[in-house]
């Protein structure tokens, strides 16, 4: 069953040893040799007759002879370099039988790892038939186990006193190897035995070379970083100052519809109170048209476009359906019953109705046709009398 809250066991430094090697091939070799990372070497196995050389490289491990440490052997590793002057500039490494050092996995807890050669040191005793004086030793992690927090350690060691014998008597014939390890046990630069008094200053040139290179990745990675943000950065700025147009467009365009809205608001007014406002002339006007010339007024009142008139008519009930007629009146009614004048003889009448402006009612008044012009005639023209003497 796959458990999904497992801790995972993540050894980065394991990961980039593994992702350079594997990305190591596309490096040209004069390159790898030039920076020092170059994974070639001259392996040297000692046995009790002498010396097995094999050249190690990226395409595997080839042998290049047996070589005895006497005089005769001497001559024939000057021959070797002679027909392979490359191998001279390649870094030489010692691998130990089985028999010639001991290896022992360990257990910590991971909180030793930072101090984790320290602790080896000083518990040498313990976890091995030495003392830390009198061995070299190596170590490198091969396991992690994050559910009990403990790193898996292990231990490479050499007796001092062996390995200083074997590495005097190369050199007096001319073997001086860069690295010394275990055979089988780890790829060759994961630890060195060699004592510090056997080794060899090397060239500063790969050193310098790895950190002028290495600041210029990083500076190219920096840039690369940093770019991006610097154009998102003026993007921005561009599309803040294209929004801030915007927004003063925007603005002044909802100034001028709000001006818009309030004049079209003020006209549609006065266009309103002219349409429904009645015209006073206009229904003083109307009102003397349509009351009949028998009939007169003697009390008018006018207020909030209600208009009251009292007078005295032959019929007062026909001036009604007259009023009505008209454009300029609506919902006319009597106000009081009618009563008869004794003295005249007309009927005394109150009459209320509603005034609305004729030019633009359901029913307007009448348009009032111009007079036509009155023609002149034209005065006859008198004959002069006939000569009486003809």
């Amino acid at each position: 069953m796959l458990k999904l809250d497992t801790a995972i066991d993540w050894d980065f430094h394991k990961f980039i040893r593994w992702w350079t090697g594997e990305l190591a091939f596309l490096v040209p070799t004069p390159v790898q040799k030039l920076l020092g990372a170059a994974t070639e070497y001259v392996v040297l196995r000692r046995g009790d007759d002498g010396l097995s050389i094999a050249h190690l490289g990226p395409e595997g491990e080839r042998p290049l002879g047996h070589y005895a440490l006497d005089e005769d052997g001497s001559r024939s590793r000057e021959r070797l370099l002679e027909a392979r002057p490359e191998l001279a500039e390649t870094q030489v490494l010692l691998r130990l039988a089985p028999g010639q050092a001991l290896c022992k996995t360990l257990k910590f807890p991971m909180a030793v790892e930072e101090n984790l050669g320290q602790v080896l040191a000083f518990e040498m005793d313990r976890l091995t038939p030495f003392k830390s004086d009198q061995v070299y030793y190596g170590y490198r992690i091969v396991s992690r186990w994050q559910a009990t927090r403990q790193i898996g350690v292990e231990l490479i060691l050499t007796p001092k006193a062996k390995l200083d014998a074997a590495l005097d008597d190369l050199a007096v014939w001319g073997w001086r190897p860069d690295w010394v390890d275990l055979a089988g046990h780890a790829p060759p630069g994961t630890y060195n035995l060699l004592p510090e008094k056997y080794r060899t200053s090397g060239s500063r040139w790969p050193r310098i070379a790895n950190i002028a290179l290495g600041t210029l990745i990083l500076l190219l990675v920096g840039a690369l970083l940093v770019q991006p943000i610097l154009s998102a950065g003026s993007v921005a700025e561009d599309l803040e100052e294209r929004v801030r147009k915007a927004n003063k467009t925007a603005k002044e365009v909802e100034a001028l519809r709000q001006e818009t809205d309030k004049l079209l608001h003020q006209t549609r007014f006065l266009q309103d109170k002219k349409r429904s406002e009645p015209v006073l002339i206009d229904m003083l006007e109307e009102l003397s048209r349509v009351i009949p010339d028998n009939t007169w007024l003697n009390g008018l009142q006018y207020k909030d476009r209600h208009i009251v008139i009292q007078g005295q008519s032959p019929s007062a009930s026909s001036l009604i359906e007259v009023i009505e007629a008209s454009g300029h009146f609506k919902n006319t009614s009597f106000v009081s019953p009618v009563t008869k004048d004794t003295g005249s003889g007309l009927e005394r009448f109150q009459i209320a109705s509603d005034v609305v402006n004729g030019r633009f009612s359901e029913n307007p008044a009448p348009e009032k046709s111009a007079p036509e012009p009155q023609v002149q005639p034209e005065p006859e023209l008198e004959s002069e009398p006939a000569d009486q003497d003809q």
